[in-house]
């Protein structure tokens, strides 16, 4: 059944307009909040891998007095690539920009919820009819702001609701998720395997 639209209220449409705008400012809070737990997250992880790929470094070079396993070439090679791992990895974590992306989305959310309180005021100052060209203005302004920034994840919108509804969950299976599960089981494992070959 088709929608009519010669039938719309103006008032309607603005409350409307409004909790259309306060899910996507609280989808915005999530997002902000989701790459900013991934760069902390990450800023964890360099430090332990830099620090294991510092000492691995320094082992291959100095190591073979403590023990022969250090000076082999196998592990010369290991540390090598391990670093070369670390710096790579390192530049693309940078190129995320998951730090900036967050506070993107932070003001973003801001912009949003100006726009919600000029609707407001537009309901609240009503003396009969609200100025249609005014609705239009913050609509407008409203389309150019989304299209200037960053769109949420589905997950965002998952963790929204799941604040007011206990039966929904949201899980994060995102890429960015994964590679940080990955990399703190690289940071956990890699000193556990290399002390159980040099006990070995």
């Amino acid at each position: 059944m088709e929608k009519c639209y010669l039938d719309l209220d103006i008032k309607e449409e603005v409350n409307k307009k409004i909790n259309s705008l306060n899910i996507t400012r609280e989808n915005r809070i999530e997002l902000s909040k989701r790459l900013n737990y991934y760069s902390e997250k990450w800023k964890i992880i360099f430090f332990f891998l830099n620090f294991e790929a510092v000492l691995f470094v320094l082992l291959s070079l100095a190591g073979e007095e403590i023990n022969s396993f250090w000076g082999s070439t196998s592990f010369t090679l290991f540390s090598g690539a391990f670093s070369i791992y670390v710096i790579l990895l390192q530049y693309y974590i940078n190129e995320l920009n998951y730090n900036e992306r967050s506070l993107k989305a932070h003001y973003h959310q801001l912009e949003i919820e100006d726009l919600i309180l000029e609707l407001k005021r537009l309901i609240i100052n009503d003396q009969g009819d609200i100025e249609e060209a005014e609705f239009f203005h913050i609509i407008n302004k409203y389309q150019l702001i989304l299209k200037s920034n960053e769109n949420h994840n589905s997950l965002d919108n998952k963790k929204r609701k799941s604040r007011k509804d206990k039966f929904i969950t949201a899980i994060d299976y995102t890429t960015d998720k994964i590679l940080i599960f990955i990399n703190l089981i690289v940071v956990i494992m890699v000193p556990l395997i290399l002390t159980g070959i040099l006990i070995w």
